[in-house]
């Protein structure tokens, strides 16, 4: 089996995914690359081999479907984590808390609230991995 490194890689369209294995298709032998999405829920999903290294063409430019980006370690999955939180914060605080109804703009603040929180108990964790301050702290 040709098999690509494990570990990081950033698809073409930006998201991140790891590549955790490696299997075969049960009825057609076909070489499969096991990965989970490093956003959002975190699926877990299988894509023929072939599929994952044959560029593609995305705007007019040939593009490597899939970027190898590291090995996956804490410190990149704190930093995927990281983005994926701060996205969801930038999205919550850029509606109009004034054109929503007095639950939903309870249940807003208190995902503003808790998303903060989420960002800088990561921010500490990288401190404590790399022994330094991290700049994205969330006031």
């Amino acid at each position: 089996m040709n098999q690509i490194p494990l570990g990081v890689y950033r698809h073409y369209k930006g998201n991140h995914y790891e590549v955790v294995g490696f299997a075969k298709h049960s009825e057609t032998l076909e070489d499969m690359v096991v990965y989970k999405a490093l956003y959002g829920e975190g699926g877990t999903w299988v894509r023929p081999l072939a599929m994952w290294e044959n560029p593609i063409e995305a705007d007019g430019k040939t593009v490597k479907r899939f970027e190898y980006v590291g090995e996956a370690d804490e410190q990149s999955e704190l930093t995927e984590a990281h983005r994926a939180l701060s996205s969801t914060l930038k999205k919550c605080e850029k509606i109009d808390l004034d054109k929503q109804g007095k639950s939903q703009r309870t249940l807003l603040e208190r995902r503003i609230a808790a998303l903060k929180i989420a960002l800088n108990l990561i921010d500490k964790e990288r401190e404590n991995i790399n022994g330094i301050t991290q700049p994205n702290t969330v006031e």
